[in-house]
């Protein structure tokens, strides 16, 4: 799986459990956290994403959580990859 370095420009495709409809969003990814466990005991990671909704244009500024995490704890799939010019 892809994970996003500190400034890395990506595409985020996200589908939550018991839905059929997937979100993309495209933006800067700053406040990385890596995928680790924490001292609770709790997987963690993810990182803050500040761009827009590639469906519909509208601004984002939010954490996200790593698709490690997600999968972890079956809240849904998601896919992480480096930005395009086209994106």
């Amino acid at each position: 799986m892809f994970f996003p370095a500190e400034g890395d420009r990506i595409v985020v495709t996200r589908t939550m459990k018991g839905s059929a409809r997937s979100t993309s969003w495209v933006g800067t990814a700053t406040q990385v956290l890596p995928f680790h466990k924490s001292d609770s005991g709790v997987w963690i990671g993810g990182w803050r994403l500040t761009g827009h909704n590639l469906t519909t244009g509208e601004p984002v500024d939010s954490h996200f959580a790593c698709s490690q995490s997600l999968a972890r704890y079956g809240h849904g799939e998601q896919t992480v990859r480096l930005a395009t010019e086209r994106d």
